[in-house]
């Protein structure tokens, strides 16, 4: 009895302890958060927008600090901080799906229906990383990508670093443009 309740005891902590924390404590939000920054690369002119509804694996697991201190930070962010988020990035293994109503401007599709939208209506299709939070839940890393044809779309990894006034795009690292 007492094994299974010492069991149970560090299932949650392991729990709390993997679910990302603001600074007040309480949970982040996926969607919350990909609702606060979609516009980075949503052109503000789309009402709504086509998310493919798995969510794409960030890229930020390596990187090379003198490269994104001295052409993509847009402020001074410390080393600590980047290996946090590239270490949360490389622990994150199982895909996301979206919770569609939980994004305000978000269609979810699914990939036959992305190569729809892309091939047949001649739309723009995006796709998001889950975000990764550090644990004092100030900076956040996610990659944001959009697809407008077979050789149209572009993919950043972009760091948020949060203020009072919502989330602040601090840097934008273009991984991939057609």
């Amino acid at each position: 009895m007492r094994t299974k309740i010492l069991f149970l005891v560090l299932i949650t902590i392991r729990g709390i302890a993997a679910c990302p924390q603001t600074a007040a404590g309480a949970p982040h939000s996926n969607e919350a958060f990909v609702n606060a920054v979609f516009r980075t690369v949503v052109d503000s002119s789309f009402t709504n927008y086509y998310l493919i509804q798995q969510s794409d694996t960030c890229r930020f697991v390596k990187f090379n600090y003198e490269d994104w201190a001295q052409s993509t930070l847009k402020e001074p962010v410390s080393i600590v901080i980047l290996n946090e988020l590239a270490e949360k990035v490389y622990l994150s293994k199982g895909r996301y799906f979206w919770r569609k109503e939980q994004l305000h401007h978000a269609i979810c599709i699914s990939n036959k229906q992305a190569d729809s939208v892309l091939y047949h209506k001649k739309g723009t299709v995006f796709s998001f990383s889950q975000p990764q939070f550090t644990d004092d839940g100030q900076y956040a890393v996610i990659d944001l990508n959009f697809v407008c044809g077979i050789a149209c779309g572009e993919g950043f990894t972009c760091i948020f670093r949060r203020t009072s006034a919502g989330w602040k795009l601090i840097a934008k690292y273009t991984n991939w443009s057609a």
